[in-house]
């Protein structure tokens, strides 16, 4: 038998390996017993149950849409927003602004909910504004809490576009506009698709935020999970975590080839 060698490689990685295991695969493992193995052995029940039930389709298909919108939204600001703050001579000013945007992201999550509570109250309050709650308001407060999960990567990826890639286009007749068609979009899509994942992630599964911002109509997938936990039903609560993974599974493999078919048409700009 060949006797394994340990490097110091191996065991830089070794508290790495420790931590996945830990905190990954056994909790993995954890989900899929709750979920198969109930008080009488193996048993799809709980599976069945969650996907013969319409109301938790309804759930899912609503935590989908509101993180979906959110998540374009988030686009649609943080793009214009970044390319701006990118074309800002003074890097002084550039970080300045970055850490203006950032900044309210190192207050607690739930603090800041709250607080666009509170001041969503009082509008109605002395304003024609109406956003108590609903799905307009939870929509909102995950593009404000999400957004410089979105800003961060278009900006960084915005910054790290050589300009020899924009002067050749300039030389070659093309107007800034269609630069910025031609070149600077498909180079920055990593950076939006990761910014996606960063924002789509989080609010398909967010608990807080619905409970706070939301109402009946905006019941999502993370107040079901909790609804589960409250009624000590982890069978049902370990179904619902695995939908969660299997929805943020496929979201990602969806945004790596988009990002893949991206990287293919940059061989084309180049």
């Amino acid at each position: 038998m060949k006797k394994i060698n340990f490097n110091s490689r191996s065991l830089f990685a070794l508290p790495y390996v420790l931590y996945m295991i830990i905190f990954v695969v056994i909790p993995l493992f954890m989900l899929l017993f709750f979920a198969f193995f109930g008080d009488g052995g193996f048993s799809f029940a709980e599976v069945g149950a969650f996907f013969s039930d319409g109301s938790q389709w309804a759930t899912v298909g609503r935590s989908l849409r509101i993180a979906l919108v959110a998540s374009l939204w988030c686009i649609l600001i943080a793009y214009p927003l970044a390319y701006s703050i990118a074309k800002i001579k003074s890097k002084t000013i550039q970080y300045m602004v970055l850490m203006a945007l950032v900044a309210p992201m190192w207050i607690n999550g739930l603090l800041r909910t709250i607080a666009l509570k509170d001041l969503t109250t009082m509008l109605d309050e002395n304003t024609f504004l109406h956003l108590t709650t609903g799905e307009t308001l939870l929509t909102l407060g995950l593009i404000i809490d999400y957004l410089p999960f979105m800003l961060m990567p278009i900006y960084l990826v915005i910054t790290g576009i050589s300009k020899s890639y924009l002067e050749v286009s300039a030389d070659l007749g093309a107007s800034p506009f269609i630069t910025f068609l031609k070149v600077t979009l498909p180079l920055s899509m990593s950076g939006i698709i990761s910014g996606f994942l960063m924002v789509f992630t989080p609010a398909v599964s967010t608990y807080y935020m619905s409970e706070y911002l939301g109402d009946q109509s905006t019941f999502m997938i993370g107040e079901q999970l909790n609804t589960m936990f409250t009624k000590d039903n982890k069978s049902g609560a370990a179904v619902i975590a695995l939908v969660l993974l299997v929805l943020v599974g496929v979201s990602v493999f969806i945004a790596n080839r988009i990002s893949r078919i991206g990287n293919n048409k940059k061989g084309g700009i180049a």
